[in-house]
């Protein structure tokens, strides 16, 4: 299940959602595209991975599974963490890697990491 987060410019956690109508709609407010199973082109990923998309007013953060897929435009900016990189130079320190994003999305949901 695909979850997208908002943060603001300071990296604070505002929003959270996982209604694929949401999701696709304040992507391609930023020109990326995101979707499930083989498209021409794209890439389907072989393991969840959490990109983050700069926005005018902050950030948002895409968790994906799987196979899924996410086009991102040349040259626009965006960050990928897959949970096999222990930092990112150029992500804001304040925005969680991916660890610590999908234990926050478990405990919104109320569920514990510790059972997964």
């Amino acid at each position: 299940m695909p979850v997208l987060a908002v943060f603001d410019a300071q990296g604070s956690w505002r929003d959270t959602h996982v209604c694929d109508g949401w999701i696709t709609e304040h992507l391609a407010g930023q020109g990326v595209s995101w979707g499930r199973g083989k498209k021409k082109g794209q890439r389907v990923l072989e393991s969840a991975g959490l990109f983050y998309v700069p926005t005018a007013d902050g950030y948002l953060g895409l968790l994906v599974e799987a196979g899924e897929w996410v086009s991102v435009p040349d040259g626009k900016p965006h960050f990928f963490d897959a949970g096999e990189v222990e930092s990112f130079d150029a992500l804001p320190a304040s925005l969680p890697l991916f660890e610590a994003f999908v234990e926050e999305v478990l405990s919104l949901t109320g569920n514990d990491a510790d059972e997964e």
